[in-house]
């Protein structure tokens, strides 16, 4: 209990409910005309007899007569939903990635592998994937990443969608679609628990056990130590454990991409425009548009950087700064081609014949 008192919540929602609410093991359900507890019961949970407790629950919710009064909303724990294991899955996959499965299992990352509750995903040097869920909410997995998926399910009926991820180290991209107000896709950290209703992060936690929130699309909500603060677009914030939540941070603009040019054969130099604030730069190399083959990912500390041995194909960069508190901005980006190196035409040779010998052309 020590622990989880130390940890901040951050609640990413269109409205910001209790933030106590995201921890709580508990499925909210607005009671209609016509309902009742034990129909309720019957339908959602493991077993009709689950009204009796239901109603103990909700005791302080019912109306005259101990009625219900439609509107009124109840809630019912988590653990009496019908519910079953629904399975993420790899949709990209560069360089490769192991998993440790629930039972200590061993096995290679493939295309379309299955990823169930109580797997863990890790990743090396060169290496990133993205994988899919139930909802088509996707989770970009990047190089040196250790990741815990704790509960994969889907309940029944309510079709309520119930995904909670643990970030040991690394770095996580997440796009969340929009989840229903009964459903949860819950990141947690050593520093903080996200729970997000719909929206596109970067999530990062280190080896000092902080961690670092970045948010791109949506709203966030973060609280720790009985304090909330608001987060929109465009703004980051850190948690560290043991500590107080820092203020939002505004978020370092995207720089702006010059012309590159060559200095070798396969080698072309880019600059970017230098940013106020800006402590080191990181730019990602990526072989397709939604740069899930990322074959570079680095930080210089100059506005400038040489990219070597390029191989004749399409290639998309990505560069964004990165402020004193190591919170990475805006992306700047730019797609380009390396060609096919023109073929120098062989020069004539010139033949001597000699002397008296007849050369036929047919």
């Amino acid at each position: 209990m020590g622990r989880l008192s130390a940890l901040c919540c951050v609640l990413l929602a269109l409205h910001f409910p209790v933030l106590l609410a995201a921890q709580q093991e508990a499925w909210e359900y607005t009671f209609r005309p016509g309902d009742s507890l034990w129909k309720i019961a019957e339908k959602y949970t493991t077993s009709a007899s689950n009204w009796v407790e239901i109603q103990q629950l909700n005791s302080d919710r019912l109306g005259p007569n101990r009625k219900i009064l439609p509107g009124t909303r109840i809630e019912i724990p988590l653990a009496m939903l019908k519910s079953q294991p629904t399975p993420a899955r790899v949709i990209a996959l560069n360089g490769g990635g192991s998993l440790v499965r629930a039972n200590g299992e061993q096995e290679a990352l493939t295309l379309d592998t299955k990823i169930y509750s109580g797997d863990r995903v890790m990743t090396a040097v060169g290496q990133n994937l993205r994988i899919q869920f139930a909802d088509k909410s996707e989770l970009q997995v990047l190089a040196e990443t250790e990741v815990v998926f704790d509960r994969l399910s889907h309940h029944q009926q309510s079709g309520m969608v119930d995904t909670r991820i643990r970030l040991n180290s690394g770095r996580l991209n997440t796009r969340v679609n929009r989840l229903s107000d009964d459903s949860r896709y819950e990141i947690r950290t050593p520093a903080a628990i996200t729970a997000v209703r719909g929206t596109g992060f970067r999530l990062s936690s280190d080896s000092s056990q902080v961690t670092r929130t970045e948010v791109s699309e949506g709203r966030v909500a973060v609280a720790a130590g009985g304090v909330e603060k608001a987060l929109s677009a465009g703004y980051g914030i850190l948690a560290e454990e043991g500590k107080p939540l820092s203020e939002p941070v505004r978020l370092l603009a995207a720089p702006v991409i010059s012309a590159h040019r060559e200095v070798d054969r396969g080698s072309l130099q880019f600059g970017w425009s230098a940013l106020d604030g800006a402590e080191y730069y990181r730019y990602q190399l990526a072989q397709d548009q939604a740069f899930n083959q990322i074959t570079r990912d680095n930080t210089v500390p100059q506005n400038t950087v040489i990219l070597s041995d390029l191989q004749p194909g399409s290639y998309y960069l990505r560069v964004r700064g990165v402020d004193r508190l190591k919170l990475e901005g805006a992306n700047a980006s730019l797609d380009f081609r390396v060609q096919q190196p023109v073929q120098e035409p062989e020069p004539n040779r010139k033949i001597t014949m000699p002397i008296g010998v007849l050369l036929l052309i047919p």
